[in-house]
């Protein structure tokens, strides 16, 4: 058997691992691909989710019929404050997708300590297409909602660590994959919000949920077919029944803790995209081209159509940069990317300002939107990933990694909450709003990176 990996897995014999090169393993491409059937089921899903609770399921004579529905409005009001149906969506929206990043880290525990990484993600994978279906029933809303919040926590958090398992120690090709498997994420968000609003508009929201299906299907039989590329799974039995952390580890999981909260704040701009952004697209934007009405669905899929270009200029810029200069490693990349990120709604601000007005604000504010938030927020996502990967410690490595999602957890938390405001307050307050937090957020970033500055600090000579 070879050697293990850093996390404590063996490397398949499938493929060769050459650090000097910079060709990528098969697995890689079976996780891109995986992941990639994942983000199409997910981003189709986001891109309905709140206007299909505005327009539709939140009416009365809809919402009564929804299994739980009477138990369920009466606590989100209660929790969140919110008394009109766009605050109520915004909030249920924010909760939910807060949710969907938490559970990866039960997902995790799992793969770490009970099932196995392979065998989580294949159930997780099973529960998101099961899920999927039942939002296409009226009555099996939210038990659909559950199916697919468990799905999600065991499939979001341990494929990016199949990923980190690919290769060793301080191997140059990390980052450059992980930055691969985001840019798979970005076709399947080009794609599926485009389709799945289309769908939704012809045919009805629910044939739009089904459709979002689709991606997660065809991802899971990709992984099912694939998996042998994959680092096998050590067996449960010999796995310690408690890990022994140096003060290093418990140093090290302080460090990446304390940073999850502050960057949800800093990348808040983006997290907003699926809620408080469609809310105030919905109403601000000119959606009218020649003649036809864009479905608002599509901003997604125009953020997803941006940032391909983003990270594809990312993954170029390093690559050139790194063959005169060395790599400046994560933390700077992520203290520039949350900078350029807390910038972006400056430009909605500006729109607002210069076109106030329902349906009056041009979307080429937007498109710029977009362009600055892509770059900021695609040099802070794959880059925490490969972070978070690289200083986690071996034996809950799946668990660490899976842990990176807790800062969109808490980031849509919180866009749940600033989401209800678009109706309450003046649109250029508003964004200027989200820039405020993006700075603060980026500050404390700043002062974490010197405090934690041996934790974050790559030794190349590993």
């Amino acid at each position: 058997m070879p050697d293990p990996l850093p996390d404590g897995t063996a490397p398949s014999d499938a493929f060769p691992m050459p650090v000097a090169s910079i060709r990528h393993p098969t697995g890689l491409w079976v996780l891109v691909t995986t992941e990639a059937g994942l983000a199409f089921s997910l981003y189709g899903f986001e891109s309905l989710l709140v206007l299909y609770l505005v327009s539709y399921l939140l009416h009365p004579n809809v919402a009564d019929h929804v299994w739980g529905m009477g138990l369920f409005l009466p606590l989100i009001r209660s929790l969140y404050g919110a008394a009109s149906p766009s605050a109520i969506a915004a909030a249920i929206t924010g909760l939910f997708l807060s949710l969907i990043y938490a559970t990866p880290l039960l997902g995790g525990f799992m793969a770490d300590w009970r099932l196995g990484r392979i065998r989580t993600v294949i159930i997780g994978g099973t529960l998101l297409v099961a899920g999927l279906l039942g939002l296409a029933v009226d009555q099996t809303f939210l038990l659909g909602l559950l199916l697919l919040l468990v799905g999600l926590g065991c499939t979001r958090g341990i494929l990016p660590a199949q990923v980190g398992a690919l290769y060793p120690g301080n191997d140059p090709r990390r980052a450059d994959a992980y930055q691969l498997f985001v840019l798979g994420i970005q076709g399947a968000a080009i794609l599926s919000p485009a389709l799945c609003g289309t769908v939704a508009t012809r045919y009805g929201w629910h044939a739009g949920f089904l459709t979002s299906g689709i991606g997660m299907f065809i991802g899971l039989n990709v992984y099912l077919f694939g998996c042998r590329f994959l680092p096998r799974d050590q067996p449960m039995h010999l796995r310690p029944a408690s890990v022994p952390f140096t003060p290093s580890d418990r140093k090290s999981l302080l460090a990446l803790g304390v940073l999850l909260p502050v960057l949800a704040i800093a990348t808040l701009s983006n997290t907003d995209i699926f809620n408080g952004y469609l809310l105030w697209g919905d109403q601000a934007y000119q959606l009218e081209i020649l003649g036809f009405r864009m479905p608002t669905s599509w901003l997604v899929s125009l953020d997803g159509f941006v940032s391909t270009f983003t990270v594809l200029g990312i993954i170029w810029f390093w690559r050139a940069w790194n063959r005169r200069r060395p790599d400046p490693g994560e933390m700077p990349k992520i203290l520039i990317g949350s900078t350029v990120c807390s910038l972006a709604p400056l430009l909605l601000a500006l729109g607002s300002w210069l076109q106030p007005g329902l349906h009056s604000v041009s979307l080429l504010w937007g498109i710029g939107f977009h362009l600055v938030n892509d770059v900021g927020f695609g040099l802070c996502y794959a880059t925490g990933m490969a972070l978070f990967s690289r200083v986690a410690p071996a034996a809950i490595s799946a668990t660490v990694v899976a842990s990176y999602s807790l800062h969109l957890f808490v980031g849509n938390l919180v866009a749940g909450k600033v989401a209800g405001l678009v109706t309450k307050m003046p649109w250029t307050r508003f964004w200027l709003l989200h820039v405020a937090l993006g700075i603060a957020g980026t500050i404390a970033l700043f002062a974490i990176s010197r405090i934690f500055r041996q934790q974050f600090t790559r030794d190349e000579s590993a």
